[in-house]
């Protein structure tokens, strides 16, 4: 037996040595030679290169095979676990986690059975270092041959990690589209862009259809350059576009953040694109301020988002003509719903208000504001009101009309009085509360003057309350004619005499006529020239009293006195131009009578008397 052990002990090494070959580590996809296992620790690491496929095998619980590779290019890799073919099962149990050059985990996953290939792993710079760790995780691996490759493919269109911050964020271009993906609950994803043109953007973010499923659940901000938030949407799954952000300067930098809302986003792809329109007619943000105003030209639409319940929008304009403005917002047809409910403010150039409208809906437009002189500086704001407004699309547009017939604000004091011409009519309004618009006449001469106030036709019914109270002053400020609560139409007429008249227009009670219209007419008539008794006769208790013919004069008033500087009473009214006598009848003999006559005429409705004679006496016979 001895010699026969002895005769077969070469046949059995050499079978031996053939498993040796064939089995253990290091020689060959399934043979392993001592000194070529993966290393235990990080710093013992077996290097490889991507592409490729390894092979190794686990021989105790508490063994631990550490790989290290370098990224070759820009772009993203995997990882790939597979139960290797040689294997007389397929049983196995692998724990596989990928780190990066500081030991951070990047990624893990437990329990790797057949085949296990890893998430995409965007790390964009060629040249960064890897690990991969390989442990037991079923008892079922040990001893279980396992294949290992990390494949990489060149990508510019991949987010590049780290970008978990402002600082890091992957520079990407406008009008692309880009992918990535969150790798665990902690990920957040950065990106930079710059504006290209003068007009807005948007943020589009989409399930990426290499996706096993359609979940995913992402939170998007979109920041300016100082960082604070511009908007901001939860709970993203297929598809989501922000909404416009009018930022028009071109050149301006802004950061999009990914986040993982729900749980089902870990380990999923989006797609990301910015798309920027070219675009004149939008605000252009930051104009939350009268000193950032948006420049914009009369009559022509330009449009405007409240992005946030604190977004404010401020716009500013010139007027072109002599004459008036209004202000029109609307709710922009390419929003989805008719919501809304914005204020909006006007203002003059010193920022104070001179007209404002809250929870304006789909179409509003403002008073008539007379502010004539063209090269005026006016500011509108804009902002949310109601919560519907909010991401809301509006319109706006400042329609401006040539007009020498309207009031010139600012005119609510003496000094700042609107110049009118007799017999002309003039438009006004009472913009706000406790408005008051004066307007300036010349008088040339003597004569009258009446005022002719009117509710205008554009006003609806009992718009104007208790109306509008008139008053007229002379150039000493001294009030000298007036008529209170106008509603319809009123006229009033006065006597006057050469020099600067000036009216005062507004609402009865502050509430009264608010943002009404009116119409305002002032006529004049000179009186006719002073008249001049020819002869003054006395006959048998009469008297016979004559004079000259005025030009323009449709008739006479014959006044008579027993005193000479007081007492004269109207004793005839003589019409028609050629009536020049008068005979007074049924006198006194005896007594000592005076006369004066003035001469008067009908222009526009009023009667204008011309100065007294001078006074002649008869005694009666």
């Amino acid at each position: 037996m001895e010699r026969q052990w002895k005769k077969r002990m070469p046949i059995l090494t050499l079978f031996a040595f053939l498993l040796g070959i064939i089995f253990l580590p290091g020689q060959g996809k399934t043979s392993y030679a001592a000194g070529t296992d993966a290393g235990g620790t990080r710093e013992e690491a077996m290097g490889i290169e991507v592409n490729k496929t390894y092979s190794e095998v686990l021989s105790s619980a508490e063994d631990v095979d550490y790989f290290k590779f370098a990224t070759t290019a820009h772009g993203y890799f995997r990882v790939q676990l597979a139960h290797n073919k040689a294997n007389s099962s397929e049983e196995g149990g692998w724990r596989v986690s990928i780190l990066d050059e500081k030991g951070e985990v990047l990624t893990t996953a437990g329990g790797i059975t057949k085949t296990w290939t890893s998430i995409v792993l965007p790390y964009a710079e060629p040249g960064r270092v890897f690990y991969v760790q390989v442990e037991e995780y079923y008892n079922s691996a040990i001893n279980t041959v396992y294949d290992l490759s990390v494949t990489q493919t060149a990508a510019a269109d991949w987010e590049s990690e780290p970008n978990e911050t402002v600082a890091a964020a992957t520079p990407i271009e406008v009008n692309k589209t880009y992918h990535g993906i969150t790798i665990n609950s902690e990920d957040t994803d950065f990106y930079q862009f710059k504006t290209t043109v003068h007009g807005y953007f948007r943020v589009q973010l989409a399930h990426n259809e290499t996706n096993s499923s359609e979940e995913g659940g992402w939170r998007v901000k979109v920041l300016d350059e100082k960082g604070e938030v511009l908007t901001a949407a939860g709970g993203i799954t297929k598809t989501w576009t922000s909404i416009v952000l009018p930022y028009a300067e071109a050149g301006k930098v802004f950061y999009i953040q990914v986040e993982e809302y729900y749980s089902s986003a870990v380990h999923s792809t989006y797609d990301l694109a910015v798309t920027q329109t070219a675009s004149s007619d939008w605000e252009s943000e930051p104009n939350e301020t009268r000193a950032l105003a948006n420049d914009i030209k009369v009559n022509q639409t330009y449009h405007g988002i409240t992005i946030s319940d604190e977004d404010t929008d401020f716009f500013r304009f010139q007027t072109g003509v002599q004459g008036y403005f209004q202000v029109q917002l609307a709710h922009n047809e390419a929003n989805t719903s008719d919501q809304g409910g914005w204020y909006l403010n006007v203002m003059d150039e010193t920022g104070k208000t001179l007209t404002s409208e809250s929870g304006i809906g789909k179409n509003w437009t403002s008073v008539i504001l007379p502010y004539a002189k063209p090269g005026r500086v006016f500011y509108i704001q804009v902002g949310k009101y109601y919560s519907s407004a909010v991401h809301s699309v509006y319109d706006l547009k400042i329609t401006q009309k040539a007009a020498e017939n309207w009031e010139s604000e600012p005119n609510g004091t003496v000094k700042e009085a609107t110049p009118i011409k007799a017999g002309k009519t003039y438009h006004g309004v009472t913009g706000i509360r406790g408005d008051e618009d004066f307007y300036k006449l010349n008088v040339p001469a003597s004569g009258k003057m009446s005022v002719k106030l009117s509710s205008s036709d554009t006003n609806q019914g009992g718009n104007v309350g208790s109306g509008w109270s008139v008053v007229v002053y002379d150039r000493k400020s001294n009030v000298v004619a007036g008529l209170d609560q106008i509603a319809t139409e009123n006229t009033f007429s006065l006597d006057v005499k050469k020099g600067t008249y000036y009216v005062k227009v507004k609402g009865v009670y502050e509430s009264s006529a608010v943002t009404c219209q009116y119409e305002l007419l002032a006529n004049y008539a000179k009186a006719p020239a002073k008249p001049k008794i020819s002869s003054i006769k006395a006959k048998k208790r009469a008297a016979v009293v004559k004079w000259k013919k005025v030009p323009g004069a449709n008739g006479y008033y014959v006044y008579r006195s027993t005193a000479k500087k007081a007492g004269y009473k109207k004793v005839k009214t003589l019409k028609g131009a050629s009536a020049v006598s008068y005979t007074n009848k049924k006198l006194i003999t005896g007594r000592k009578y005076y006369y004066r006559i003035a001469a008067y005429k009908k222009v526009k409705g009023m009667t204008v008397t011309s100065p007294y004679s001078a006074v002649k006496s008869v005694r009666v016979k």
